[in-house]
């Protein structure tokens, strides 16, 4: 089956919420339209990758030669120039080859290749993961049981057979896959104390009702709004690791997709920072 047919919904899904956003959030702009034109060479390395299938041992070496070349002209050509600078620097005195296997390992990367990396690799591991194609699974149930990520946001979804609660999903930093995860736990360290675990939403986004620990983005408080510019994104922070995640409710916008909306979120990641958190991953924009 075609990696074209089998998922051409998500990819259209991410681009058209890439689109409507920047009217929302002005702010976000800049940010979103380098990521839509990142999406049309991401689409296409993933379609190839599912058809060409390539072995583990081959993985960074393809992604060097079919993929690593697009990111770098679609970098250049379309985000900041100070990002294109960096990445054309880097592509003529660093060997980037050996930087994708060394994001592969899991290692500790400076920020412009680990975007290299990460913008190049995505879109294989995610062709990988709808393949069906896995390693061994993890033992923490905070990482991908596909590719063993950690997680990069979080995201509550029902469905009609749902009484009460949403269910929370994690999606991976690595392969955008998205598995079931506690709701009152830290993705980061697993810390279960409720007292430990805060939630900063933004006021008059009437989160307060999701939980008696929240901790809301400013002083006072008032009722929903037309002005909230976030009411179904939220701060999951915890204490013992002071780690964050955002956290998407779709039950509160439908229309949100989480990889797209988590991307935009910036001044609740700039908010997080200023309190001292640390994103259990940044994303691929840096944020």
């Amino acid at each position: 089956m075609s990696a074209a047919l089998l998922d051409a919904d998500t990819w259209a899904k991410r681009r058209r919420r890439a689109a409507e956003l920047p009217a929302r959030w002005p702010f976000a702009a800049e940010v979103l339209g380098f990521y839509t034109a990142l999406l049309d060479v991401q689409e296409r390395a993933f379609a190839e990758a599912f058809d060409d299938g390539p072995e583990d041992e081959n993985l960074t070496a393809y992604a060097a030669e079919r993929i690593l070349p697009r990111v770098i002209e679609v970098s250049i050509a379309s985000g900041p120039p100070a990002l294109g600078a960096s990445v054309l620097e880097r592509f003529h005195e660093a060997d980037l080859s050996e930087t994708l296997a060394s994001w592969l390992r899991g290692d500790e990367l400076p920020p412009v290749e680990r975007y290299v990396a990460r913008a190049v690799m995505g879109p294989l591991l995610e062709a990988r993961a709808a393949a069906g194609m896995s390693g061994e699974r993890p033992s923490d149930a905070a990482r991908c049981p596909l590719c063993g990520g950690l997680p990069q946001l979080s995201y509550f979804a029902s469905s009609p057979e749902d009484l009460v609660t949403a269910h929370r999903y994690l999606v991976c930093a690595r392969c955008a896959a998205a598995w079931a995860y506690p709701r009152l736990t830290c993705a980061a360290c697993g810390e279960t104390d409720t007292a430990k675990l805060d939630v900063y939403a933004e006021i008059g986004s009437t989160q307060a009702e999701l939980s008696p620990n929240l901790v809301k983005a400013g002083a006072g408080g008032h009722a929903a709004g037309a002005n909230v510019h976030f009411p179904h994104v939220r701060i999951d922070a915890c204490r013992t690791c002071s780690r964050y995640l955002l956290t998407v409710d779709l039950d509160r916008d439908p229309r949100a997709v989480p990889l797209v909306d988590e991307i935009a979120a910036i001044p609740l990641d700039l908010y997080a920072k200023e309190r001292g958190l640390t994103k259990v991953v940044p994303n691929l924009m840096g944020f």
